[in-house]
């Protein structure tokens, strides 16, 4: 009795660790057991006959794993936004005037996805600097998006019919050759009831900046809309004016850049990232030149 069990001992330990490795490599093994009083008998095991705690699986990288599935990488989308609700003015979109915009103007965003459950939790992938037409669905392969909450996306955001500004002009469609043609935007707050996953929401759409484009190849980004000046002449210069320094027919454009919040079902109000770039139609500007006469009197 004492010779087998001593046998066990001294067999047990090298003959388990090559029957791991052996594993790894083929789908069956034979295998010695020593049972007491018996000698030993032999027997041939596979992967499936295993029991659980023994079992081996290899990958490429031929590293074992105990689970043939293990769960698929469930993650979350998370924007950042430069526009936060209530703090627009002190660290809004146009906190840094040195920034760089996206084409149309609006403030570039970050996107953040962050991997929750699975394999991969705690791993974040993060994508800075996004502009209109560079928010491509995540190409995460055998992953799955968690949608618990209701969140307006920026594209979703650009996606509802938001009303252009309107531009408006003083003197109106006409100006003098260095005078200063003052222009301002009737731009207005506009509210949107929509339906997200059934659920109501309300959605805001703030104008938050104006990007001016005169015709004679200057531009202007401003953060506000300019006002009318019913009592302006061509000789007064206005935050918003501009001086023309030849004649001819100008088209003046401006695009309205537009911030949003949204409120699920009565809840508070979420900042959406990024900004709605919202073209007006253009409105011409007839600029003439005076010329002094001297008129000889009879």
């Amino acid at each position: 009795m004492l010779k087998v069990l001593l046998l066990m001992a001294m067999v047990t330990t090298p003959y388990f660790t090559g029957f791991q490795q052996d594993l790894a490599l083929s789908d069956c093994k034979e295998v010695i057991e020593f049972i007491e009083d018996h000698g030993e008998t032999k027997k041939r095991e596979c992967r499936e006959t295993l029991p659980e705690k023994d079992r081996f699986y290899n990958d490429n990288n031929d590293e074992r794993k105990r689970d043939k599935n293990p769960p698929k990488p469930l993650y979350e989308i998370q924007y950042l936004n430069p526009c936060s609700v209530g703090i627009e003015h002190m660290r809004g979109c146009h906190q840094n005037p040195d920034a760089i915009l996206c084409e149309d103007g609006s403030s570039p965003y970050t996107r953040i996805i962050r991997f929750i459950e699975g394999p991969r939790k705690g791993e974040q992938i993060i994508t800075h600097g996004l502009c209109p037409g560079e928010e491509t669905p995540p190409n995460i392969p055998d992953a799955e998006l968690r949608q618990e909450q209701v969140i307006i996306s920026p594209s979703k955001f650009r996606s509802l019919p938001i009303l252009a500004s309107k531009v408006k002009s003083d003197p109106e469609k006409f100006s003098l050759r260095n005078g200063n043609s003052h222009f301002w935007a009737d731009a207005v707050r506009q509210n949107f009831n929509i339906s997200m996953n059934g659920e109501p929401v309300r959605v805001k759409a703030i104008p938050d900046g104006w990007n001016w484009q005169y015709g004679d190849g200057t531009t202007r980004n401003l953060d506000f809309p300019g006002e009318p000046a019913p009592n302006h002449t061509l000789r007064d210069e206005t935050p918003t004016s501009h001086s023309y320094k030849e004649t001819g027919t100008y088209s003046v454009g401006l695009t309205t850049l537009f911030r949003g919040e949204f409120s699920v079902d009565g809840g508070p109000w979420q900042s959406i990232p990024g900004q709605a770039a919202v073209p007006s139609d253009p409105i011409e500007i007839d600029v003439w030149r005076t010329k002094k006469e001297l008129i000889a009197r009879d």
